[in-house]
């Protein structure tokens, strides 16, 4: 079979299986029947070859966006990105591809483009993060198209976005996480408490391997920088309890199940029901379950806040909790003034009041 041909069925209810053969995945219909698998003949296979010819192309031969599409998904550029920035931008080139595919280069070349851009990202203005991800998914191709020569300039760049709330001081109270833990969990209930003890972004969250935890912190070269950054973390006494938790809860369950059930702790510090390494949606998923039935409007990624609040009380100087979490000092010295002081204070308050007693 030639190299590309994307062949699917459908069944409908009292009517023959039907095939459908497509140049491509995502290419022109090039073959369609009835009945049993299409045999590949030379006709569909002429018919293939024929579209891959002229794909991307207009009358005259000039490139379209279709075109830019797939040599930018071929290129290096896209290869080295992280895995979980090239699925959002694979879902995004294909509605670009569909809103746009077939104009011309030289459209992009005028500004007037712009307005029609607009429209198309404010098809999913009811959910702003969205639309601004398809833009820069859009902007990101432009000028990947400049770099390469074949534009000479990006019309998507200074388009604003529409996604503009700042949740960097947004943190979880202690009745957040009482009931966020009842609705939870316990696998669950350790990725949340692991989140608000190290601010570990969720991708690195739920692949933080055991050998990355050391003495006094842990160490580790984390997804979001493609493994370029060095990340160290102080261990919170909370965290070193956490962790000892974790392998006391699955020594108790292996030691409970027949040898031949046993499976060992896995590489990664958190891991699901069956003791298997999360993956990122697996994990994203059973969170946001948890939190629906909890009635929380509070996110995973809030508990980056809870950590700065912890290194706070822990002691630190805001510089240094800058450095650890990626975030500057005004954001730092924010949660602070809201946050950690006034803890302070109610601690100290508290502490008085049992002296007071003790008296």
């Amino acid at each position: 079979m030639p190299a590309g041909l994307h062949i699917v069925s459908k069944r409908a209810a009292g009517k023959p299986l039907r095939w459908y053969v497509y140049a491509w995945r995502g290419g022109p219909l090039i073959h369609k029947s009835e009945g049993p698998r299409p045999r590949i003949t030379a006709a569909i296979s002429d018919a293939a070859a024929e579209a891959r010819r002229t794909r991307g192309t207009v009358a005259g031969g000039a490139e379209t966006i279709a075109s830019l599409i797939a040599g930018f998904r071929g290129s290096p550029e896209f290869a080295r990105l992280a895995r979980s920035t090239q699925t959002s931008h694979l879902t995004w080139l294909e509605r670009i591809r569909e809103e746009f595919g077939d104009a011309p280069l030289r459209a992009f070349e005028d500004r007037r483009i712009r307005s029609d851009v607009l429209d198309w990202r404010d098809r999913w203005a009811s959910q702003p993060r969205s639309a601004d991800a398809g833009v820069s998914t859009l902007s990101r191709l432009l000028n990947w198209g400049v770099d390469r020569g074949k534009l000479d300039k990006n019309v998507a760049t200074g388009i604003s976005t529409l996604y503009e709330a700042d949740r960097s001081d947004v943190i979880w109270e202690p009745i957040d996480f009482e009931r966020f833990a009842a609705a939870a969990a316990v696998e669950v209930n350790e990725g949340v408490a692991l989140a608000a003890f190290t601010g570990l972004r969720r991708g690195d969250l739920v692949k933080l391997p055991w050998a990355a935890i050391g003495e006094h912190a842990i160490v580790w070269r984390t997804a979001k920088s493609r493994g370029k950054n060095l990340a160290t973390i102080p261990l919170l006494p909370e965290t070193r309890a956490l962790l000892v938790r974790i392998r006391e809860r699955h020594a108790a369950e292996m030691a409970s199940r027949p040898a031949a059930k046993r499976v060992d702790l896995p590489a990664t510090v958190l891991s699901n029901s069956r003791w298997q390494p999360w993956t990122p949606m697996g994990f994203g998923s059973r969170f946001n379950d948890a939190k629906t039935v909890a009635g929380l409007d509070k996110r995973l990624h809030d508990l980056r806040g809870t950590f700065v609040t912890r290194c706070c009380l822990a002691g630190l100087n805001d510089r240094e909790i800058a450095d650890i979490v990626g975030w500057n000092t005004k954001d730092i010295a924010a949660i602070r003034a809201r946050y950690a002081d006034q803890a302070r204070v109610v601690i100290a308050i508290g502490e008085r009041i049992a002296k007071a007693g003790a008296a």
